[in-house]
């Protein structure tokens, strides 16, 4: 009896030990390039995100991402000839919340691949656009060649989807780099990302 207890007792011990030791958290930073639209509207973002990790394969994911990009048209793009204007400028920016899972499809040492999926995002986006456009009339008096268009402003609320491919590097037991390509789907608009991040797991609380 003493000897069933005691081992019992052992392997509450050892299991108890080892639930401790497993980094089920993971919190990181990830910053780089994206692509608004067709993709001509160039700009930069940056991403914190949170994981808890379900099973050996799959993490709750969340990540709230900031984004910032513009497009300047020129008179060349336009084949206007010595226009000293900007023809026009469009700046946009977004504020985005996805919320999903992080599938392991390989994983072998210090090396990780995975697949991530939103199945809930929400974005906050706001447009500014402005510039000159050519006058309309055949011959304009001089310094009326181009119209002024004064800036306008939109924002929007959209929901939508997104998913991509994760790859991480850890560098000790608690560190990680990373490397994401993303595309996101939502209402009138894409966006397509390429970032580059850091990670620290840590225990479970």
């Amino acid at each position: 009896m003493k000897i069933t207890f005691s081992l019992l007792l052992l392997i509450l011990l050892s299991l108890n030990s080892y639930s401790q030791t497993e980094l089920k958290n993971t919190i990181g930073l990830s910053g780089g390039f994206t692509l608004f639209g067709t993709g001509d509207i160039k700009g930069y973002h940056f991403t914190p995100k949170y994981e808890r990790q379900l099973t050996n394969r799959i993490a709750f994911q969340s990540q709230l991402s900031f984004a910032s990009a513009q497009k300047q048209s020129s008179a060349q793009d336009f084949g206007v000839a010595n226009n000293p204007y900007t023809i026009s400028f469009l700046q946009s920016s977004s504020q985005k919340l996805n919320v999903g899972f992080l599938v392991g499809i390989f994983k072998r040492e210090s090396h990780f691949w995975g697949i991530n999926a939103s199945v809930g995002s929400v974005r906050a986006t706001q447009f500014r656009y402005g510039g000159f456009r050519i006058n309309p009339m055949k011959n304009p008096p001089v310094g009326l060649e181009y119209i002024p268009d004064p800036p306008y402003f939109r924002r929007s609320l959209s929901m939508g989807f997104s998913g991509g491919l994760e790859y991480r590097y850890s560098i000790s037991k608690h560190f990680k780099l990373g490397m994401e390509a993303a595309y996101q789907q939502y209402y009138r608009d894409t966006e397509a990302r390429v970032n580059f991040g850091a990670y620290y797991s840590f225990h479970r609380f």
